[in-house]
């Protein structure tokens, strides 16, 4: 056993939002700080918590302090030379960290694990989330184009915002995890600031910060298990500071983030409040991909609304997307799901 934090911690009771960075990294990989100070950097940004993803290690976890209310989620970025993923929740040895444990350097799959699919398989089959890292992002991009979606959790739509090629491939990455949406699959969106150290502009070194993207989760209670389990239930949404409440309202029901609404027929009624440092924002409501209505949204707490009609037949998904002024996307919700669930007949990652 190594858990330094257990699961079952709970730091706050209450259900309601929190604020996360579900990819960091500590001296034990390639960051440049101690465990302890990461932590104690991650509670001055105002996060309520952090995933511990150094390159193919625990050891940053296994040397949390344990006198701080705060939540760390014990994880470990499986970095491979086609492409890196999370998982998160192990508090433990799995045997399939065997051959790739305390490697940092990215390395290709043992013959144990002839495909990523059985490697995926085996961790997903212990109950242990996962997420694709930055999968369009050169030259780390995801390259296992035979994938199977089935087994994948949540997909990193937002990577380091202060890295210049993630304005590309952020986007493209949002337009793939929208025709995943569009194929059946519920795969949650989260964001990661792949922390290293902090921006040293007068070296070159661009850096990051921590909850930059901010991944928002409505959690039951804080704890490891309540924040994970609320991002099992795409109870998500992803931020550049934004906050926002997006709910639907049908036959005097209220939907929040990530539900399915099911086959109900009639009026439904979409209503959002944003709060934000600007004076004005956009905000467009995506309808299976294509954007239903635009909005502005006046006023640092500005509250809107949309309506529409479902017939109970045909599946859909609703998201939010919020822009600034000046057209930069600034949050990103999870969708609500209306009418039967799509069945994906499209499963490989290549395929999209």
């Amino acid at each position: 056993m190594i858990s330094t934090n257990p699961l079952s911690k709970v730091v706050n009771p209450n259900p309601g939002w929190y604020r996360g960075d579900f990819h960091v990294h500590t001296n034990e990989s390639d960051g440049v700080y101690l465990p302890d100070l990461v932590e104690e950097l991650a509670i001055a940004e105002g996060l309520d918590f952090i995933a511990y993803t150094d390159h193919n290690t625990m050891e940053g976890y296994k040397k949390l302090r344990k006198d701080l209310d705060f939540i760390v989620i014990p994880g470990i970025e499986m970095s491979l030379d086609k492409g890196h993923f999370n998982v998160f929740g192990m508090d433990e040895w799995r045997d399939w960290m065997d051959n790739f444990y305390g490697n940092i350097r990215e390395i290709s799959l043992p013959t144990r694990y002839p495909t990523v699919n059985e490697l995926i398989a085996k961790i997903a089959d212990q109950g242990l989330l996962n997420s694709i890292n930055h999968p369009l992002l050169a030259p780390w991009a995801w390259q296992y184009t035979d994938t199977d979606l089935s087994r994948i959790h949540c997909l990193e739509i937002w990577n380091d915002l202060y890295w210049p090629e993630n304005i590309n491939a952020n986007p493209i990455a949002v337009n793939m995890w929208t025709k995943w949406l569009n194929a059946g699959h519920r795969i949650t969106a989260i964001g990661g600031s792949d922390y290293h150290s902090p921006p040293r502009p007068e070296e070159g070194i661009f850096g990051e910060r921590l909850g930059f993207p901010t991944t928002f989760v409505y959690a039951d209670e804080l704890s490891v298990a309540g924040i994970i389990e609320g991002v099992r239930k795409h109870r998500v949404y992803v931020s550049r500071g934004i906050m926002v409440n997006f709910e639907a309202e049908i036959n005097d029901q209220i939907f929040g983030i990530g539900a399915d609404v099911g086959k109900q027929v009639g009026k439904i009624t979409f209503t959002a409040t944003i709060l934000s440092k600007f004076s004005t924002t956009q905000a467009q409501l995506i309808k299976n991909g294509q954007v239903m209505k635009t909005v502005q949204a006046d006023g640092m707490e500005a509250k809107i609304s949309f309506n529409d009609t479902l017939d109970g037949v045909d599946p859909a998904w609703y998201r939010l997307e919020i822009t600034a002024p000046e057209g930069q996307v600034m949050a990103i919700t999870n969708p609500i799901f209306t009418g039967p669930r799509r069945e994906p007949t499209i499963f490989k990652y290549g395929d999209f």
